[in-house]
């Protein structure tokens, strides 16, 4: 793997897996929980079962795979961000 490879495994294992745990329980602790651990848990869940699709029925290169499962990651993490602002917000005022 090159030095960039590195430097991005990296930095998301030291930076983005932590603010992934804190954005995962701030988004599940606050607001309605049955309704945002049922999204939570979709989301996960179809992550873990596109990479399974994917081994057996797809055959999409591993790289792709990887882009498409990191951007649903992504999205969804700004989702997250985008409520759990709104909830702040709302307990600020």
């Amino acid at each position: 793997m090159t030095f960039i490879g590195w430097a991005i495994l990296t930095f998301s294992i030291v930076c983005y897996l932590p603010f992934f745990i804190w954005l995962s329980a701030s988004y599940l602790n606050n607001g309605d929980q049955s309704k945002r651990k049922n999204i939570f848990c979709l989301v996960m869940m179809s992550v873990g079962l596109l990479n399974a699709l994917n081994s057996f029925l797809f055959k999409i290169q591993d790289t792709y795979a990887f882009a498409v499962m990191v951007i649903i990651i992504l999205l969804f993490s700004l989702y997250m961000f985008s409520i759990v602002r709104k909830d702040k917000r709302k307990v600020s005022f």
